[in-house]
């Protein structure tokens, strides 16, 4: 009883409004799960891997990683840990640098022995909106950053293209 001699009816009304905006606030912020349904459309993506910075900013990776990867195997978000599709292709391009050529004053490119860019295109059923394009509780769309593991490898990278299958 002492609890209601130190609180008074405004303070409680406070503490009860309080509340309702926090459990108001939690119910907008929190972000739904979605799954995929039997009609739903595949769109196939392509994520732009690496674990490093180069000179120009742009993330690589060592010469040869891209065949530790398995097409067929699922891929997920190692963030969340939900299943985000399934690897349809894994293709490799070596590194190039633009560098300045003081001598005849023009911009060369040039690769770099041992690096390479490694590129993974995934499918999987997705949830298109107008506003957003799902799988599952992940957001897909083009430059958004990804953060993917498999069973063989894990990694990090920008989503470089996004196309709709059927």
């Amino acid at each position: 009883m002492k609890l209601f001699k130190i609180l008074h009816v405004a303070d409680i009304i406070w503490l009860i409004l309080i509340v309702a905006l926090v459990f108001v606030a939690m119910q907008f912020s929190i972000p739904r799960e979605v799954s995929a349904q039997t009609g739903d459309p595949i769109i196939r993506y392509t994520i732009e891997l690496g674990d490093r910075l180069d000179g120009n900013a742009r993330r690589v990776i060592r010469e040869g990683f891209h065949e530790n990867i398995q097409v067929g195997d699922p891929i997920f978000n190692n963030l969340t840990g939900v299943r985000i599709g399934t690897i349809v292709d894994v293709f490799a391009s070596p590194l190039q640098v633009e560098a300045f050529d003081e001598a005849n004053n023009i911009v060369r490119r040039a690769e770099v022995a041992g690096l390479e860019y490694v590129y993974v295109v995934v499918e999987a059923q997705a949830q298109i909106s107008d506003y957003e394009t799902l799988i599952g509780s992940f957001s897909v769309s083009v430059g958004r950053e990804a953060f993917v593991r498999s069973r063989d490898f894990a990694g990090a990278g920008y989503i470089v293209a996004m196309e709709r299958v059927n």
